[in-house]
């Protein structure tokens, strides 16, 4: 057994340091030596990560946590496979109110980490029955409505209708973004030039001027890239044709070859300005509402920002959204707040990911390391948690949770065929006589 202190410093390199177990293991060994140890043996990888897993179901386990006032944040990760993990944070409102700022991972509760191989409306509503049992009925959610997750809770009101649903407001206003973006006919040509554009700068002296590749998950959440990349290539077009770039510069940015290849850009220079004002006022929307989250306000302060834009699509995008903030907050009065954003959860979501990835990406029992990066790690915490929480809780709770990953599949069925091994046998080496 381990003092606290060192599964403290273990777990704290992996979880808030974003190190690999394995180097977690060598790094304890440096600073032993670095303090005038020996650099003694040190937790190996796979009791650090055990660690870390027995923390993490000590967390979502506990029973102290029971109140009246949750804001729960609700959210799936799905990798590699068919297994579809409900991930759900919770922040006491009492606690939400009192921050000055955006919530941070230690501002919030891991209230479940539930993987399913299927989900639909009535599981995610079958789930939060657990959890109101276990935790007590929240009185919000705020959910990105994906299909299943705004059937669940809409199952789940009809039980409990005091509870208030609440849309996190980056996907609200990129919905909006998209629709505006996709009705417009020169977007699509824009982004196909953009593609052509790129396989030509690719292995050529101006590679540094490539346009992003557009990303295939979620793409309208990241339409921002794409515009902000015309709107500096325009610039650096003018700044060339104009002669207002220092010799580095005139090295590099040939005017011939930089004519030739983003001269292009001109036909879309007006269109540019209009999707680069709709981008910032989406932006400026959800700043509005990740500081301040939902208030009785909220809808004409959105409403307000309309007077800075000057395109009617930026006019628009301000309207819909403020149209569709305003039911949201008519049940809040005065200084009352409710949280309007999920990006936390999503960046614990990535944080999650990181940890996964040694697993081919599928849902292990890694997914329990979500619960502990939420958490102070101490040491009476640690101390707690690996007293009350056994290896056969961990493992009993992953086979009532999981199925095998794909790593284990992978490795079961896609074994050496008998061609390869007969092409292995005849190709070996023919060893010597000695």
């Amino acid at each position: 057994m381990f003092p606290a202190d060192i599964i403290v410093r273990t777990i704290r390199l992996v979880l808030e340091g974003a190190i690999s177990l394995r180097a977690a293991s060598r790094t304890c060994n440096i600073i032993d030596q670095c303090d005038g140890g020996l650099g003694l043996d040190a937790p190996c990888e796979t009791t650090i990560q055990n660690h870390i897993l027995r923390l993490g179901l000590y967390l979502i386990e506990r029973t102290d946590q029971r109140r009246d006032d949750w804001v729960w944040l609700l959210d799936h990760t799905i990798n590699a496979g068919s297994t579809k993990c409900l991930i759900v944070l919770g922040i006491a409102l009492e606690n939400y109110r009192k921050l000055s700022g955006p919530m941070s991972h230690h501002d919030l509760v891991v209230i479940a980490v539930m993987p399913v191989e299927t989900s639909n409306g009535e599981v995610v509503c079958g789930q939060l029955e657990q959890l109101a049992d276990q935790f007590g009925s929240p009185v919000a959610t705020l959910s990105d409505r994906g299909s299943d997750l705004k059937k669940g809770v809409e199952l789940f009101q009809q039980e409990h209708p005091e509870v208030a649903s609440y849309y996190d407001i980056v996907h609200l206003v990129s919905r909006v973004i998209k629709s505006i973006f996709e009705s417009d006919s020169r977007w699509d040509l824009y982004r196909k030039a953009c593609c052509r554009c790129a396989n030509f700068l690719r292995q050529s002296s101006l590679a540094h001027l490539k346009p992003p590749c557009p990303r295939t998950k979620a793409r309208y959440m990241n339409y921002d890239r794409e515009v902000r990349w015309a709107i500096r290539a325009l610039s650096v077009l003018e700044r060339v044709r104009s002669g207002q770039i220092n010799d580095r510069q005139q090295a590099r940015l040939p005017s011939k070859l930089v004519e030739q290849r983003l001269g292009w850009l001109d036909e879309y220079r007006e269109r540019a300005s209009v999707w680069l004002e709709v981008i910032w006022a989406g932006q400026a929307i959800n700043q509005l509402v990740r500081q301040s989250g939902y208030t009785a306000t909220t809808a004409n302060e959105i409403r307000r920002l309309g007077e800075a834009v000057d395109y009617e699509e930026s006019k628009s995008l301000v309207r819909q959204v403020a149209d569709e903030v305003a039911p949201l907050c008519r049940s809040l009065s005065g200084d009352d707040a409710m949280p309007g954003s999920t990006e936390v959860l999503e960046s614990l979501i990535g944080k999650g990911k990181r940890l996964l990835h040694h697993s081919g990406n599928s849902v292990t029992r890694q997914i329990l390391s979500l619960a502990a990066a939420t958490t102070q790690i101490t040491t009476d915490l640690v101390k707690e948690a690996l007293s009350t929480c056994r290896m056969k809780h961990l493992r009993q709770w992953a086979r009532d949770n999981l199925r095998s990953g794909i790593h284990v599949a992978r490795r079961e069925d896609l074994t050496a065929a008998t061609e390869e091994e007969n092409l292995r046998k005849r190709m070996a080496p023919t060893t010597p006589n000695v």
